[in-house]
């Protein structure tokens, strides 16, 4: 009799277990599906219902009339910037759209092809491939392990600013902000470089930089979305809420802008042209990096000290 007790207990408690392992998998898979099914909700609010509100992407990026792409090496302008570039350009085709590369790539040889590809990767991107230039200064040649002379980095900004008649009041400068998106040294050089140009140029255009994240952060497809948007959330609560097509200029010091799936497909294009650098990684990034999925940018301050 004893022996009956005995299994009879086990197997109650045998049949708990059971009944508690397939609540607690229930549980998971709900919790898995909102963790999941969340962050492709809010991509797409925040790409297709939301993303013109002035709180989201200010009318000084949206309604101006130039915009110039800063960046480091060729492919930089897909792989990091292409929400932002489509964000403002698909939104207003009155905008032109300018790229300055400080290098042609030319690190492992293939700078002169890498130019070629470049082009192909700027009508990808609708920008006008006559404003499309990677440049091959002597001092500013793709090496990971050489920070750029932010004073070689300057002048040929300002060139460039007056060759293609820009002015201060409708054009917008984007680059990378001080980790460069990567970590890489010339990134961050550049960003350094058009953080002085700003800093000692009263007329210099608004200038905002792609917010660089740590690297568990980077590569998370759409995951970080809610904690990138957290920053946001009045924001976007007020958009929900308020929605406005002009808001009070101080709240034109951050953007959060987010690819549609056409403009996803674009920036595959894009980075498509760039043959030489489409290894299996590459495709990879193309899927779960946060850069091609949406940017965060900060408005690059400008200093009311007077100059000595």
């Amino acid at each position: 009799m004893r022996k009956l007790n005995t299994a009879a207990q086990s197997l109650s408690r045998a049949c708990h277990w059971a009944v508690a392992t397939r609540g607690r998998r229930r549980w998971f898979i709900r919790v898995a599906l909102v963790v999941f099914l969340f962050p492709l909700f809010l991509q797409w609010a925040l790409a297709y219902i939301l993303g013109s509100d002035a709180r989201l992407l200010p009318p000084e990026l949206l309604k101006a009339k130039n915009l110039l792409v800063v960046t480091a090496h060729p492919d930089d302008e897909c792989l990091f910037f292409s929400p932002s570039i489509l964000g403002v350009l698909d939104r207003n085709k009155n905008i032109k759209g300018g790229l300055v590369v400080m290098s042609t790539g030319n690190n492992y040889g293939l700078g002169e092809l890498r130019k070629t590809e470049l082009l192909g990767s700027c009508a990808a991107l609708g920008m006008d491939t006559t404003r499309c230039v990677a440049l091959d200064h002597p001092d500013l040649q793709d090496d990971p392990k050489v920070w750029w002379d932010e004073n070689k980095i300057k002048p040929i900004l300002k060139e460039y600013i007056e060759k293609w008649n820009i002015d201060a009041a409708s054009t917008r400068i984007i680059t990378f902000d001080d980790g460069g998106v990567s970590g890489h040294i010339n990134h961050r050089a550049v960003s350094s470089a058009v953080n002085q140009y700003v800093a000692e140029n009263e007329k210099a255009p608004a200038s905002y930089m792609v917010v660089s994240v740590a690297l568990p952060r980077k590569y998370t497809f759409l995951l970080d979305l809610p904690f990138t948007a957290l920053s946001f959330l009045w924001r976007i609560l007020a958009a929900v809420f308020f929605p406005s097509s002009s808001v009070d200029p101080k709240y034109s010091s951050r953007a959060l802008v987010s690819n549609t799936w056409h403009r996803y497909t674009m920036t595959r294009r894009a980075f498509a042209s760039h043959g030489s650098q489409y290894t299996w990684d590459r495709h990879l990034y193309m899927i779960i990096s946060r850069y091609v999925w949406f940017n965060d940018l900060q408005r690059i301050a400008v200093t009311t000290e007077p100059k000595s």
